[in-house]
């Protein structure tokens, strides 16, 4: 470009955009000057910001005028009148909250409408009647209009087809010329990864539109007859490629060549450019062909907050540009190429922008090739229309953007105009400076310094997309991870949008879709470093996808007795010596695990879809999840291993036993912390995903994990399977399963160690506070993802009752689950793959049977006639203690009950026993805060899917009947230590400790009498409870009674907290030290649970005549010694959460044999001077993931980071 003309070319631009702002100032009105004077206190107080977004988001939710009166008074209450109100706004507020607020059935309604009144410029009202007359209006004063419906994408397709008739009759109105369509709200089911068939309906649903357009035509002011013309607006960077290809194909049938119609491009995403390069050549060709020219538009794009948010979520780059400079750089670079006097006349433009110095330059621009009737300018309908107004004067035609949504549809309008909010007070936006913008002013220099600064940048921005990952070609750095990088990263899953990765998938499928002519995968038994096939029994696995054609993918070889026998002699004798490689040596070779995961990613998906009917965007997520396992959980057994005065080792011989429903990631999970923590592996998967786990363990093999190590051994789940599980070599157990399954294995082997991962029934409580809408989209996510075979699906939905008895919520519940496609694993589009088997006689009567009062919202269909195929069903009105409010059944089912009030929903989410994961839809704060205070379960999830724990980010496991043992979380910091014996060589390093407490004064005054040579029968014992009483109270601190976030995501809150158990039994036994006896008391203290001390019937010694005594009693308070016999002590188990002895030895059968009838765990590793370790034993992990942000606007928490940051 030459930078003469360049230059010359700025100039005039900043010359013209002077004209034009100083002639918009003079038609300011006097009402227009109010609306700037009030938008620049708005700028000036940026909490103002936040009340107004969250009046606006939460005051439409509730149907219920006295909820949304109580909304709004604590909102206005919390954050205090916002100071950008008028005073007659102000004065209404304070009549509000005086006594407007006791008589919300007159005040809501006013107030409600006072809002929609206030956004009444920017969003045109949807009434015919009143649209009509809009309409007439502009069309009078000579300005062309461009309707769009608000609304987010559809959640099915009930949905999608009514608001393709509402285009279609748009079309058919005489007073509309131009409506712009987004192709999320015309199809529900847009996928990425089944970008052709995703492509194909939306030609058709386009199809029906441009034929509609071209059938009827609207009358200028001049008389002029145009075709009605269709625009396609772009939002998300899914929807870029997609919306290209589908308006490419559309308009390439021949019966809309000489057609016209329009599309967007976003010029902050860097990849619009090379699109409108494409788009420009295909237009020439089809112009040149005597085809109609297409239309532009170019834009700078308003969905930059929620890109980010799905940036940091997905862990992905972020698709835009991160800087405003580079956009406006963009922008001009796309301005430049299409005013190319050839590529306009085949790809007509519209400038859409706010900006001045932009519109100016682009009308210099087309002014010097004389290409005025090639473009036009464009606007936003309501914002800065005195600017609107100069340009109609001085630069012809504008054509205003004008959203619309009727009084019933303004609560689509919440997420528009919190975008709009967002995109207008941005710092370096033209709009945030525009109020009372004078041209001779330092925000006019301002201004006009950031254009001429976007020119310069115009041939060196950047235009290679920034969302670059490539499964085809991507070669991972040997030295990548936690081993060489001393930091944990979660993986990012697949990124379906790009091209290269399709092309990925597809190769995959070319190679794992099996015939039934393809010779099936042998798989043998790896014993004692050996592969052992011939002389077993065979079993197949079965392709279920492939039901009818009866596919056989592989053959693999059950183990004998004798082979079970040889790998627990193999697994205890350890003779490639993996208990004696350092935790250092174990990490890095675990890395390579790591490494090997990240390449066979094809193959673990290709396996997955064949065995067990997982779809592949389900899939690749699990292999994400067993990379994280890989990488940290080493990492994270190092923290432990590396304490200086702890002797780590691992405890064994360890059992992984998984399950078929999460063949990939659970039991790398289970593997790798076997293994981390210094253990060999007996891996027997299940008899459903032995193909799966044989591609798995393959990975460890080739990074350096011995055969003698991890030894693979399928077997029925019958008596072999409990011969494995109860021979007196296996140290532990980790299990994934049923809870009866779980309960089996401890009757089997009462004192057998198990961290088991049980089942669950888990539920998904909708208030009356919050978002329907993505309500529904998480609620049908979650479940029926994975065809609801997964221990985390909400299977149990609680309304309460105004949103119960909402016909339009039922009616898009119902849509959206319907609109589900169920089918072949390997068809892409499909959402719903096949069940692992066909389904049993519990999950088959809940599929086809209703309990007393119940009714099919939507009933469950077999399909194709293949019994591990069936559509998703809906059960309304649950009673409560009905089987389906308290049955796991593990399939396609949600049940839907009623509750009163939040208070009664959270009753009915407890009583089911279980307490894995648990979800609530609610944008009021009190609730959120009453249910976590309340719900009993190890994953909370707010606004967001119950579903898709990740490693450290939530860190998974549950409570009640949904775990069996320790309770430790997977995926967690301490998860590991459960699979190590701890032994201290030294005392422990304790910090400073911050708070003053009971059991500090005590410990420093028996640290006192210790030094002054006291006591000297117990110094040694005392001395270790001292130094383990500040341990705990430091740890406590530091970990305990925190609440941690280990990422802050953007958006996003992930955290971790611990939760004391209410009381603790602290069983005295006679072999117990007198530190095992009264460190176990101060933890329990320390922990502020409820401690019971426990002593035996005829107990008499040194430590129970320390507790009876003045010292003991110091330590004690108000807890009490209990005598108690064996029998009484197990009669507790119903009241109190653990029981606590000092050694597994100590521990009578009769106790194992009655804790493992009912589950119940009982704590009994060494006692601990160290609180990072001892402590772990008296809380109960509970992870908590709060999705917080606003169609990506973070509230008050975007302000707090601004002055964080400076």
């Amino acid at each position: 470009m030459n930078t003469q003309t360049t230059d010359d070319l700025v100039e005039k631009a900043i010359n013209r955009a002077k004209i034009w702002q100083d002639r918009a100032n003079e038609l300011l009105t006097h009402e227009e000057k109010g609306i700037q004077e009030q938008m620049m206190r708005l700028l000036s107080h940026p909490m103002d910001k936040v009340v107004l977004t969250k009046m606006i988001d939460q005051s439409f939710r509730s149907h219920d005028s006295k909820r949304v009166a109580d909304q709004i008074n604590t909102l206005l209450k919390k954050y205090g009148m916002p100071d950008f109100f008028s005073k007659v706004d102000k004065l209404l507020v304070q009549m509000f909250l005086g006594f407007g607020r006791h008589f919300p059935e007159f005040t809501v309604s006013k107030m409600i409408d006072k809002m929609r009144h206030n956004s009444s410029r920017a969003i045109i009202a949807g009434e015919k009647a009143v649209l009509h007359a809009h309409l007439k209006k502009r069309k009078k004063q000579g300005v062309r209009m461009n309707i769009t419906h608000l609304g987010e994408a559809v959640l099915g397709e009930g949905e999608a087809n009514h608001r393709l008739k509402t285009y279609l009759k748009d079309l058919e109105d005489p007073q509309i010329e131009y409506i712009s369509v987004k192709i999320s709200t015309i199809y529900s089911q847009i996928h990425s990864l089944a970008f052709d068939h995703t492509v194909d309906v939306l030609v058709d649903r386009l199809s029906q539109l441009y034929r509609q357009a071209a059938r009827h035509e609207f009358i200028r002011p001049d008389r002029t007859r145009v075709p009605k013309f269709v625009n396609l607006d772009m939002e998300e960077y899914r929807d870029l490629k997609i919306t290209t290809a589908a308006f490419i194909k559309t308009l390439s049938q021949p019966e809309f060549i000489s057609h016209s119609a329009g599309i967007v491009l976003q010029a902050y995403l860097p990849d619009s450019f090379d699109i409108q390069r494409r788009l420009i050549d295909w237009a020439k060709k089809r112009v040149v062909t005597g085809g109609s020219p297409i239309k532009i538009r170019i834009v700078k794009g308003a969905n930059m907050e929620m890109e980010q948010v799905e940036s940091a979520l997905h862990n992905w780059p972020l698709a835009t540009y991160d800087n405003k400079l580079d956009v406006d750089a963009n922008f001009k670079r796309m301005v430049h190429f299409g005013m190319d006097p050839e590529n306009i006349r085949a790809a007509n433009l519209g400038i859409a922008s706010h900006n001045l110095f932009e519109l100016a330059y682009a009308f210099e621009l087309g002014k010097k090739y004389d290409l005025s009737d090639h473009f036009y300018f464009e606007m936003l309908e309501g914002m800065a229309d005195h600017v609107r107004r100069a340009l109609s004067e001085m630069a012809g035609d504008v054509l205003l953007y004008a959203p619309v949504a009727s009084k019933e549809e303004f609560i689509n309008a919440i997420a528009y105009l919190i975008r709009r909010l967002d995109e207008n007070t941005a710092e370096e936006n033209f709009l945030r400076h525009a109020p009372n913008l004078k041209t001779d002013s330092t925000a006019w220099v301002f201004l006009k310094d950031r254009f001429i600064a976007s020119v310069d940048r115009m041939e060196v921005v950047g235009e290679k997309p920034h969302r670059n990952q490539d499964r085809c070609r991507e070669i991972n750095s040997a030295k990548l991870g936690t081993y060489y990088e001393n930091e944990f990263r979660n993986e990012p899953d697949t990124d379906w949008t790009l091209a290269s990765n399709r092309e990925w998938a597809r190769a995959i499928r070319e190679k794992w879709q099996k015939s039934p002519d393809d010779p099936p995968i042998q798989i043998p038994l790896v014993v004692a470093g050996r592969e052992i096939y011939r002389d077993r029994k065979i079993r197949s696995t079965m392709d279920p996808s492939q039901y009818h054609d009866q596919v056989c993918v592989a053959r693999f070889a059950l183990a004998e007795g004798k082979d079970l026998m040889e790998a627990v002699v193999t697994a205890k004798a350890d003779p490639d010596s993996w208990r004696e490689t350092s935790s250092q040596d174990r990490h890095r070779i675990l890395s390579q695990v790591a490494g090997n995961l990240r390449r066979a990613r094809g193959d673990l998906i290709g396996a997955a879809v064949a065995n067990t009917g997982k779809i592949f965007t389900e899939a690749d997520g699990e292999v994400s999840e067993a990379v994280d396992f890989a990488e940290y959980y080493p990492f994270s057994a190092r923290a432990f291993a590396d304490i200086d005065h702890i002797n780590a080792r691992g405890k064994g011989v360890g059992v992984v036993v998984s399950p078929w429903n999460f063949p990939i990631a659970i039991p790398c999970g289970g593997i790798v912390a076997v293994l981390a923590a210094g253990n060999t592996v007996i891996f027997k998967p299940s008899s459903d995903a032995v193909l799966v786990a044989w591609e798995l363990c393959r990975c460890f093999w080739e990074a350096g994990v011995s055969r003698n190590t991890l030894q693979l051994l399928p077997c029925t789940g019958n008596r072999l399977g409990k011969d494995l599980i109860s021979h007196p070599d296996i140290d532990f157990i980790i299990l994934t399963g049923g809870t009866a399954t779980g309960l089996a294995m401890l009757t089997e082997k009462p004192d057998v160690f198990l961290a088991a991962e049980t089942g669950g029934k888990n539920a998904t409580i909708v208030t009356a506070m919050s978002d329907r809408g993505q309500a529904i989209k998480n609620v049908v996510y979650s479940a029926f993802g994975h065809c609801g075979q997964k221990c985390s699906a909400t299977s149990l939905l609680i309304l309460e009752k105004e949103v119960f008895d909402d016909p339009h919520f039922k009616k898009q519940l119902v849509d959206a689950a319907r609109s589900l496609s169920v089918g072949s694993a390997w068809d892409f589009h499909n959402r719903m793959g096949p069940m692992i088997r066909p389904i049993g006689d519990d999950l088959e009567k809940a599929l086809t049977r209703l309990e007393p009062d119940e009714s099919w919202a939507l009933k469950p269909e077999k399909v194709d006639d293949n019994p591990q195929l069936w559509t998703p069903g809906i059960k309304w009105n649950v009673q409560p203690g009905s089987t389906t409010h308290r049955t796991e059944f593990f399939g396609p089912l949600l049940g839907v009950m009623r509750a009163d009030n939040l208070s009664q929903a959270t009753d009915y989410a407890n009583q089911t026993g279980y307490g894995l994961t648990s979800g609530l839809e609610s944008l009021d704060c009190r609730e959120q805060d009453e249910w976590k205070a309340r719900i009993k379960a190890g994953n909370l999830y707010i606004n967001r899917g119950t579903t898709g724990a990740i490693v450290l980010r939530q860190p998974f496991g549950g409570m009640g009947k949904s775990a069996l043992g320790p309770g430790i979380k997977a995926g967690g910091p301490h998860y590991v230590t459960q699979f190590m014996n701890f032994t201290e060589t030294d005392l422990p390093r304790v910090g400073a400790i911050k708070k003053e407490t009971r059991l500090l004064r005590l410990a420093q005054k028996w640290q006192e009498q210790i030094v002054w040579g006291r006591y000297p029968e117990i110094a040694y014992d005392l001395n270790k409870t001292v130094r383990a009483i500040k341990s705990y109270l430091y740890h406590a601190e530091q970990t305990f009674f925190c609440e941690k976030d280990y990422f802050h995501l953007r958006g996003q809150d992930n955290i971790l907290r611990y939760l004391p158990f209410s009381e603790i039994v602290v069983r005295v036994h006679t072999d117990d030290s007198l530190f095992d006896t009264l460190g176990r008391i101060a933890a329990v203290i320390i922990a502020r649970s409820r401690p019971i001390i426990s002593v035996p019937l005829n107990l008499d010694n040194r430590v129970t005549a320390f507790l009876s005594g003045r010292k003991g009693k110091e330590l004690l308070r108000e807890a009490g010694i209990v005598r108690q016999s064996d029998k009484e002590l197990i009669a507790t188990m119903s009241r109190v959460q653990r029981i606590r002895y000092a050694a597994p030895e100590r521990v009578p059968t009769a106790v194992f044999n009655a804790a493992a009838k009912v589950g119940f765990y009982i704590a009994r590793s060494s006692v601990l001077m160290d609180g990072s370790i001892e402590l772990i034993h008296y809380f109960i992990n509970q992870s908590i993931c709060d999705a917080y942000h606003r169609y990506g606007n973070l509230g008050e928490r975007g302000i707090v980071n601004e002055v964080d940051d400076s």
